[in-house]
């Protein structure tokens, strides 16, 4: 975005080699049939004789602002427009997908995040957030701090994401709790196991892996990978679900020569295939495990069951500040210790531990009726089963 007053537009090539990209647009109104008229069961409330009832006005998920009136709020209006929201100051007028707090507000009265019971964003038209803001929003809980114009294009991400109802994908990321624990293998045997609930799509998040097209043997096939993403809209999910490499109906996002993602790419994505149905399954590393936390409905910590293993995985933990109920631990049983016995180490529930598969079988390829491929499709049954899906 250029302007800083104008409402936001996207065109349809907004996203290069994306078939499908729309722009972000209101609700299209549908004519609706009559009512049937019946008996009120409140005395005086039935309308006249022949008169028809009015159809209820549809009212657009709001966000709501504190702050004061001037250039950064007609801003924030703007964002909100272009994520088909609208913008209010009244707590009392229903509930708000989020609050987006004016940092200079948050600076003079701290406080004044305490009764903020919706989603909190902090936006600032300090190019450079002070590191006062910081502390202040962090202790807040807010989810981002936001400079204007700079952060335009996370705000508005933000506010799809947060307007949309709960995407009906199952999103599930894996990730070591230590250097070659296995995530990418159990990752990809998910995917494959995913097939049978839907859709599914295979994320490589992991930049300095070796690649999950590597893993999975993936043929050289037409599609985009990640270094297409850059320009990617939160409404653009479908479009790039189509424009993906599928192996044996597993739709892959891969980073090839260049592209992988980072920090800023990764939420954005993960915003657009929220929606889709069926599973996205996220081969996660290690550092960008915290980027991708608010979109994940469950995080899967691979853990070998050797003591050395254990030590490294409770310092990740640690240092990744999960937020509680999300991460459960699937145990590879390849050392001296019992699943449980990790599991209490790491004080994390267990979900399922599996064995290496046979020397020489390919991850979502060479799909087997035991092992580690059955400890997956019982695993990814059961997650389906609690998300009501």
């Amino acid at each position: 975005m250029t302007s800083t007053s104008a409402p936001l537009r996207r065109s349809v090539e907004a996203v290069p080699g994306l078939p499908g990209a729309s722009v972000p647009t209101e609700p299209e109104e549908h004519p609706r049939s009559s009512p049937r008229r019946r008996r009120s069961p409140f005395p005086g409330a039935a309308p006249p004789s022949g008169a028809v009832p009015a159809a209820p006005v549809p009212v657009r998920a709001r966000v709501r602002w504190s702050g004061t009136d001037g250039p950064l709020r007609e801003q924030v209006r703007d964002h909100a427009t272009a994520a088909g929201l609208d913008l209010g100051v009244d707590a009392a007028a229903g509930a708000s997908v989020c609050t987006v707090l004016d940092g200079d507000a948050l600076l003079a009265d701290p406080s004044r995040a305490a009764a903020e019971r919706s989603p909190l964003l902090v936006v600032t038209a300090e190019q450079v957030v002070p590191a006062a803001l910081w502390r202040c929003a962090l202790e807040a809980g807010a989810l981002a701090v936001l400079p204007l114009p700079g952060g335009s294009e996370e705000l508005l991400s933000r506010l799809a994401a947060l307007a949309r109802p709960r995407g009906s994908s199952l999103l599930l990321g894996v990730t070591g709790g230590c250097g070659g624990a296995g995530a990418s293998s159990l990752a990809a045997r998910l995917a494959a196991a995913g097939r049978r609930h839907g859709p599914v799509v295979l994320v490589d998040a992991d930049p300095l892996g070796g690649g999950l097209d590597l893993l999975v043997e993936a043929p050289a096939a037409r599609g985009i990978g990640w270094e297409e993403t850059a320009r990617l809209g939160p409404d653009d999910g479908e479009a790039l679900r189509d424009a993906l490499p599928r192996v044996d109906e597993v739709s892959l996002l891969v980073a090839r020569e260049h592209g992988a993602p980072d920090a800023q790419d990764l939420p954005r994505v993960l915003a657009a295939l929220g929606p889709g149905g069926g599973t996205v399954v996220v081969d996660l590393g290690a550092s960008l495990v915290p980027a991708a936390l608010e979109h994940l409905d469950r995080l899967l910590v691979v853990v070998p069951s050797t003591d050395h293993a254990v030590r490294a995985a409770g310092r990740r933990l640690e240092a990744w500040e999960l937020p509680a109920g999300l991460a459960r631990i699937a145990v590879r049983r390849r050392g001296g210790l019992l699943p449980a016995e990790v599991a209490e180490d790491l004080a994390l529930p267990c979900a399922a531990s599996f064995r290496d598969g046979p020397r020489g079988a390919v991850p979502l390829l060479d799909v087997r009726r035991r092992g580690a491929d059955r400890a997956a499709r019982e695993l990814l049954a059961q997650l389906h089963e609690e998300a009501g899906s």
